[in-house]
């Protein structure tokens, strides 16, 4: 099963198309919203995975779960890959993030359902 190399959660992802080097713009750490209920613009999910041996030619299924603070359910995104080089790096872009209250905002990365990875960001009331 391939390992995660590494999972970053951000704002913007720019990917060079002739050296594919990824820039990823403002890690989120922490977020301060002016009201509630309230979205986040974009929300890009980078994860990066090596192929194992017997990797080739296998289907995966990397799951992006969020749960988000106050909320009871959780909302999931997949991406099936094919891992065909030495390294396979899967963007998950979340537009209008919505966020119900301040607190814990969580990303799960799974593959093929088993933990990989978590990541919190937390959402703050800005001061006014």
């Amino acid at each position: 099963m391939p390992k995660l190399e590494y999972f970053i959660v951000s704002e913007g992802v720019s990917v060079d198309r002739q050296t594919n080097r990824v820039s990823l713009f403002n890690v989120l750490e922490e977020a301060h919203l002016d009201r509630f209920p309230a979205a986040i613009p974009q929300v890009v999910v980078t994860s990066a995975w090596n192929r194992e041996p017997l990797d080739e030619d296998v289907d995966y299924q990397v799951q992006l779960r969020i749960y988000a603070p106050g909320e009871e359910s959780h909302r999931e995104f997949t991406t099936n890959i094919r891992i065909e080089t030495d390294r396979h790096r899967v963007l998950q872009r979340i537009v209008n993030l919505q966020v119900s209250q301040p607190g814990e905002l969580k990303f799960e990365v799974l593959i093929n359902g088993q933990h990989a990875a978590s990541h919190v960001v937390t959402i703050h009331q800005a001061e006014q």
